[in-house]
């Protein structure tokens, strides 16, 4: 625009003075716009939403209906289009802009959030749990995170859109025209649109030109994206051609099945935060009718009066509430009994299995502490890196004939040291045979996470239950239904004779902590820990309290979410000195942080241990690789600690990995919505240095981590008398086996079923047996699918067999696997339909 000159100042007063002035001269170019940013958006989300659910469509299925599933984004398209026309008068023109501007923009950046989360996570949003964001600090930094990647998508957008301005519009606005002419309605459009023409006083093309505006005083500005709309012969024809493309999409819209797959992927990009759909709260498991007789299953329920309990205290115990009447509740209080379970199997009947059984007779056993680590983001295969793991093979393809370099293997082979002590797994890097000596413990080989999502790890680990099936760490509103390890030791701590003062530590009470050096505000992990049983914790706010109190300055944080583990160093050994001063025995629970997603390190700086960018990702895999080699010389650390306090022989050191990463395999930055194994096969480990070191080869999880310490509480005869009589009453309320026994497949026909919820809880269930090799993803809400694999001849799950519908999965899989994969997978829908109803009856979840 030229203002030079005395008579522009009069526009430019105008321009500052009058907002229609401003809407005259700028609309008739950002309508265009405003379309074609819509169009590209829409269109990119449907393409990747297709795209990412593409291997639940058999090829005919995309080739036959493929075309309906844009019916939603056309309808959407075509209503910013009638929003975006040049109507003549100026009041239609005002009010369908704002909707118009605020569609174009709400598309692009829903689209843009949705493409940014797929390529970082591998699944696209679920909009209702993002409906369920509980917005404190450490979330809003976790969301902030993305903020750029969203702008860059976004700014794309934005760019295409101006280069197909105003193309895209003038292409839309031939074939509407052509389809409303062959509707014999152009006609009786046009004549109307002449007579409002000539009563207003303005020119208005039929064609959507931008002439100037009724205003008397104008800047003669045109559009500077206008073009014109010729109606050629070649334009009638294509016109035609659309009118009957689009009777026959209406035809085979119409033709096409009544299937949820087809309807969800249907869904334009805004409709997913305004469907609510239904919840998982309110659908569960759904399926259709199967065969087979599951009346065994049925209504029934693992609840039932708590048994009697005679050591218990009138005073209501922390963790116990099932024993108490409450004197305003009328119902009789119910407790899960393992006897009423029908999936229950147990194996305290058994022998401790003779490698342990030795040794735990021989009183040299002693447990008078107990560590519990929750190692963030851990895979089985980086504790240790092996040198014949895939993984492994994976970083060699890097390298030029995958050999990788000396200097690099070697950093290799130092990456994970601990991790082999304390496994007794060696690498393969090294030839020290002859001086390797593990420290002694039992190690889980196939061991699998009870949850995905951290908190809910945690708790199944802590408490030796699954977690809620719901969205995000909401156990603590609900009714935890079993004691924790915490409240467990606070139990014993009134059977005690109060003599801490004797060098006896069976007689001295127990103290319950837990410690990390990150946020503990993130999905109000400050609120779950106190429902464990935690009265005593560690966490970044109190090292910043601490700190200050000493006139200290607050040292550089690792990243948003805290300091590395270093910084908690002095709170464990202060915590072991000052327990053996007072002769109080330790439960400290533990969550690393410095393998959680960026992966940074103190330094911020990283060995080299991948080479050409052959890998996917590469800057990640080997960012978290570094941080894998950090923690082990954190839990090092921590050996040495135990070292100085004295008390090295005297503590069981548990490590379970919270969840995995399937960052080299798919991607995965995260475990969100990510069914692939690799999420859910972790480390396990009993470490105790009297222990002879034991391998456990069948399948188990992390749930059995309590059965299996109270159970060497007691076979150690680490405790009195009294609490000993204690922990042998609430040892077989527990659902898993202890591992310390020969664990139990299957029984009575009954397998041992293993449960992970998934992350963020309420989306997906994943389900495994002892028995067979077989794993089973159920959807627990409509927009998600089935999924199997079989893990024996496919364990890096590249061929798994995915479809919205049961029935049609169970067809794939007999074609693929045999009528016994099939019929597992039968028996796994009834059980995890019976299993989640049966997991709200227990935390006393009603669904709303």
């Amino acid at each position: 625009m030229n203002l030079c000159g005395s008579h522009r100042w009069q526009d430019v007063v105008r321009l500052v003075l009058s907002p229609s002035f401003w809407f005259d001269r700028c609309w008739p170019g950002l309508r265009k716009y405003c379309f074609s940013l819509a169009l590209i958006s829409a269109i990119s989300a449907k393409c990747l939403h297709i795209y990412s659910h593409i291997t639940s469509l058999y090829p005919s299925e995309l080739f036959l209906w493929g075309p309906t599933f844009f019916v939603q984004d056309i309808i959407c398209i075509l209503l910013v289009h009638t929003l975006c026309r040049n109507w003549q008068r100026r009041w239609v023109r005002a009010v369908s802009s704002l909707p118009a501007i605020f569609l174009s923009v709400t598309i692009s950046g829903l689209a843009a959030a949705n493409i940014y989360f797929y390529v970082e996570t591998g699944a696209e949003i679920h909009w209702r749990q993002a409906r369920g964001f509980h917005g404190d600090v450490a979330s809003v930094k976790t969301l902030l995170t993305g903020m750029l990647g969203v702008g860059i998508v976004e700014v794309v957008f934005f760019a295409t859109s101006y280069f197909a301005t105003p193309h895209l519009y003038n292409g839309v606005e031939i074939l509407v025209d052509t389809i409303v002419s062959y509707a014999a309605m152009r006609n009786c459009w046009r004549r109307k649109q002449t007579t409002e023409d000539a009563k207003s006083y303005e020119q208005v093309a039929l064609q959507d030109s931008d002439d100037e505006d009724s205003d008397p005083v104008s800047l003669n500005m045109e559009d500077p994206m206008e073009a014109p709309e010729p109606r050629s012969r070649l334009s009638r024809v294509l016109g035609l051609l659309a009118v009957g493309c689009t009777v026959f999409l209406f035809l085979l819209r119409c033709a096409r099945p009544s299937d949820p797959t087809y309807m969800f992927l249907s869904q334009t990009v805004i409709v997913g935060p305004l469907d609510k759909g239904k919840s998982s709260s309110e659908q569960s498991v759904q399926l259709p009718k199967l065969e087979g007789d599951y009346s065994w299953l049925g209504n029934h329920t693992a609840l039932a009066p708590p048994p009697k309990l005679d050591w218990l205290p009138a005073k209501e115990l922390e963790g116990f509430r099932d024993w108490y009447q409450s004197a305003d509740n009328k119902k009789a209080p119910v407790h899960y009994d393992p006897k009423k379970d029908p999936l229950h199997i147990s194996n305290l009947d058994s022998q401790v299995i003779e490698p342990l059984r030795e040794a735990l007779k021989s009183g040299n056993v002693n447990i008078k502490h107990i560590l519990l680590f929750k190692l963030e983001s851990t895979r089985e295969d980086v504790f240790p890196l092996r040198k014949e793991s895939d993984l492994f093979k994976i970083i060699s393809e890097t390298y030029g004939g995958n050999q990788v370099p000396p200097e690099v293997e070697a950093r290799l082979a130092n990456l994970t040291r601990t991790a082999e002590k304390l496994t007794g797994t060696r690498s393969g890097f090294n030839d020290d045979e002859k001086t390797f000596k593990p420290y002694g413990g039992l190690h889980a080989k196939n061991a699998y996470t009870a949850a995905t999502f951290t908190l809910k790890s945690i708790t199944a680990s802590v408490c030796g239950l699954l977690p809620l099936v719901m969205d995000f760490s909401r156990e603590y509103n609900y009714h935890i239904y079993q004691p924790c390890m915490p409240h467990i030791l606070g139990a014993l701590n009134t059977q005690l004779n109060n003599t801490p003062t004797t060098d006896n530590y069976t007689s001295w009470p127990w103290r319950s902590k837990f410690m990390q050096s990150i946020t503990d505000h993130y999905d109000n992990q400050d609120l779950l820990l106190p429902a464990l049983g935690f009265n005593d914790t560690i966490a970044e706010d109190q090292i910043n309290e601490d700190l200050q109190k000493k006139g200290k300055p607050l040292p550089e944080k690792m990243n948003f979410w805290g300091y590395p583990e270093s910084r908690i160093r002095d709170y464990f050994l202060n915590a072991f000195k000052e327990a053996e001063e007072k002769h109080e025995r330790l439960f400290i629970g533990h969550l690393t942080g410095i393998t959680h997603h960026p992966w940074d390190t103190p330094s911020h700086e990283y060995n080299e241990l991948i080479g050409s960018p052959l890998l996917k990702n590469t800057e990640n895999v080997n960012r978290y690789l570094n941080t894998v080699g950090l923690g082990d010389q954190w839990i090092q650390d921590v050996l040495n600690i135990l070292e100085e306090a004295g008390v090295a022989n005297e503590t069981l050191f548990v490590m379970a990995g919270d969840h995995g990463i399937a960052l080299p395999e798919n991607n995965g930055l995260t475990p969100y919505d990510n069914p692939h194994v690799a999420n859910f096969h972790v480390p396990l480990v009993l470490a105790h240095p009297q222990l002879p070191q034991v391998d456990i080869d069948p399948r188990v999880t992390s749930m059995q981590i309590v059965p299996t310490v109270l159970d060497l509480l007691v076979e150690s005869s680490s405790l009195d008398e009294q609490s000993a009589h204690a922990i042998k009453d609430l040892l077989p309320m527990y659902e898993g086996q202890s591992m310390i026994r020969p664990l139990i497949p299957e029984k009575d026909g009954v397998e041992d079923w293993q449960f992970s919820v998934m992350n963020t809880g309420a989306t997906w269930l994943a389900l495994r047996s002892a028995t067979k090799p077989y794993r089973l993803i159920v959807p627990l809400v409509a927009d998600v699918e089935w999924r199997f694999s079989d893990i024996e001849v496919d364990p890096h799950e590249l061929d798994y067999l995915m479809s919205f519908d049961l029935l049609a999965l169970m067809k794939q899989v007999k074609r693929r696997h045999g009528e016994d994969a099939m019929k597992w997978i039968n028996d796994a829908a009834h059980v995890a339909e019976w299993w989640v109803k049966d997991n709200w009856r227990r935390y006393e979840y009603v669904p709303s």
